[in-house]
């Protein structure tokens, strides 16, 4: 055999016992070669599981609203006050006689009346209006007209009876001993510049109670009507 060969044979007969050795060593360790392999991801976590969206709360009821309680019915409105026609008035002045003059005193009182104008010629018609004036000074004015009236019946027109009195006692219900009057017995209401006279002097006490009151009563007492002279 050549110096080559034998070079070779040596060579091949190395490795063959090198592969010897190795497969010895892993048949007696028994553990089976694991195939090399990359190495697996890490497993993701889980996904957290779906919110429920929350519950919108249940409707809440409307509370019935109260039905409206019905409304007390409203007082009519008080019609306006009329005010008095200016036409349908009487004006004019108070004069003193000469001969009663010294029987007045300022501070008397003065009560100016008309009256309707009554068909029994010894009685004294309805009243109509009444007006309270002082006796400080003569000739005095005066205006009578519905705003003199102290009860409603019937307007202020047609023909009246006037009457004037100065009163010592204040009181519109008696005629005392003294007292000066005068009167004229018609007068239509629209009437301007009426002159109407004290002329007379009362000759004894009288009542006006009543129409049919005796003049020798005596007065009564207590706070009486307002327009009653």
């Amino acid at each position: 055999m050549s110096k080559r060969n034998s070079v070779f044979v040596f060579a091949a007969m190395v490795i063959i016992g090198s592969c010897s050795k190795s497969n010895d060593a892993e048949k007696a360790s028994g553990i089976p070669p694991q195939p090399t392999a990359a190495a697996a991801p890490a497993p993701a976590p889980p996904a957290p599981p779906p919110v429920a969206p929350a519950e919108a709360p249940p409707p809440t009821a409307a509370a019935p609203s109260p039905s409206p309680s019905p409304s007390a019915p409203s007082a009519p409105a008080a019609a306006p006050e009329a005010k008095p026609d200016p036409k349908a008035s009487i004006t004019g002045e108070i004069v003193v006689s000469p001969s009663v003059k010294a029987s007045i005193n300022k501070t008397d009182v003065v009560y100016l009346v008309a009256r309707r104008i009554s068909d029994n010629p010894t009685a004294r018609g309805s009243l109509v209006a009444v007006k309270k004036l002082s006796a400080a000074s003569f000739p005095l004015a005066f205006t009578l007209d519905a705003s003199d009236m102290p009860f409603q019946n019937g307007a202020f027109e047609g023909d009246l009876a006037l009457s004037v009195r100065v009163d010592k006692d204040g009181d519109p219900m008696t005629r005392r001993k003294g007292d000066v009057f005068g009167g004229l017995p018609k007068v239509r209401v629209g009437a301007r510049a009426v002159k109407l006279s004290l002329n007379q002097i009362q000759k004894e006490d009288e009542s006006l109670a009543s129409p049919g009151a005796n003049p020798h009563a005596p007065t009564p007492t207590g706070p009486l009507p307002k327009g009653h002279p």
